[in-house]
């Protein structure tokens, strides 16, 4: 009998400590999506922010009580008045993740430099890293960076030549914005979300060693970067949606249905980026919002008013990208369909 029982709290013990195990920081990052989740729903509704530094300093002092990026990014969501400052939540949340244990708490202003003149895709990157001295020397131009106006670190993906198949050698580097022969560069405006600032970088700077990002800048950061953003922002989406129908009195179902899709999300938005089933889960959430928002906009037109205006000329920032999202999607249905043998019934 007390053999059973300890084997019992063992066993016990080890259900609790699965996730510290397994997943490290998950308790930690259940606890603040609960505070971000009761800040979403049970606060009185603040005045909904509407100009970028304004949401940097909110976000500034949400770090007193929400350290992780994730959870921030629900509330500042919630707190948002525009699509395009939600939008920045969920972006910057995706950055932190994607950078590891660079900054896990989202402290720094950090801008993805990847697109150049010819796009995003490993050929096109031309931005080069070679040896010099002691570092390396960082050469070349980024077309487009989101939040790059406010960046105060930049993670910049650049070619160290070409491997043994031919194909570039990527890897990523981390770099002051403010160093010596970084310059930033007018971006093309865009018709929606003038809140969000995007610009260009020049490079000719030299980086330490200890600068150079651990794994490959294709694999690791670029590929997958995608996905992790598009897993979050479909969260700051929710959140957003919560914060609208809050401010408008909307009918209580909708924050109800809102939160479910919101935990969905923060659960893919926590999952292997790089597996198809990942893949296959987020083409299912992404499906879910899409599917809501004509409802939600018939309940939200009916009020009217400057958000909803606003959010007329913004909702275009969803549909960006939607090929690669839709590439995505059957890539995964492929790879799944691969490895489902048919099961074969005997008569």
């Amino acid at each position: 009998m007390r053999a059973g029982r300890a084997a019992g709290v063992q066993l016990e013990a080890a259900r609790r400590g699965l996730c510290v195990v397994w997943y490290p920081g998950y308790a930690f990052r259940v606890t603040q999506l609960e505070i971000a989740l009761q800040r979403l729903l049970m606060r009185p509704v603040p005045a909904p922010l509407t100009q970028l530094e304004d949401w940097w300093q909110r976000e500034r002092r949400l770090r007193e009580e929400l350290g992780d990026p994730t959870a921030r990014a629900i509330v500042l969501a919630g707190e948002s008045g525009r699509l395009g400052l939600a939008f920045a939540g969920g972006f910057h949340a995706a950055l932190a993740r994607l950078g590891g244990g660079l900054d896990p708490c989202g402290v720094r202003r950090v801008a993805f430099c990847a697109t150049e003149a010819e796009g995003a895709h490993p050929r096109a990157i031309k931005t080069s890293l070679a040896p010099e001295g002691s570092g390396f020397r960082i050469h070349g131009e980024k077309t487009w960076a989101t939040l790059g106006g406010s960046a105060e670190e930049l993670l910049v993906v650049c070619r160290q030549g070409e491997r043994s198949d031919g194909r570039p050698k990527l890897v990523v580097a981390r770099v002051d914005a403010t160093a010596p022969g970084v310059t930033r560069t007018a971006a093309r405006p865009t018709p929606f979300c003038p809140e969000i600032t995007h610009c260009g970088f020049g490079f000719d700077t030299v980086i330490d060693g200890a600068d150079l990002l651990p794994g490959d800048g294709y694999a690791d950061y670029l590929k997958p970067f995608r996905t992790v953003e598009d897993s979050h922002v479909q969260l700051a989406v929710c959140a957003y949606f919560i914060g609208v129908s809050g401010r408008l009195g909307l009918a209580p179902a909708w924050s109800e249905v809102l939160s479910a899709l919101l935990l969905s999300c923060w659960s893919v938005a926590g999952l292997d980026p790089k597996q198809s089933t990942t893949h296959a889960a987020l083409a299912g959430l992404e499906r879910q919002v899409a599917e809501l928002i004509p409802g939600f906009e018939e309940a939200w037109s009916d009020v009217g008013g400057a958000e909803w205006h606003a959010w007329e000329r913004d909702r275009a920032l969803l549909r960006v990208a939607q090929g690669a999202r839709d590439a995505r999607r059957e890539a995964a249905r492929r790879q799944l369909a691969s490895r489902m043998a048919p099961v074969r019934v005997e008569a």
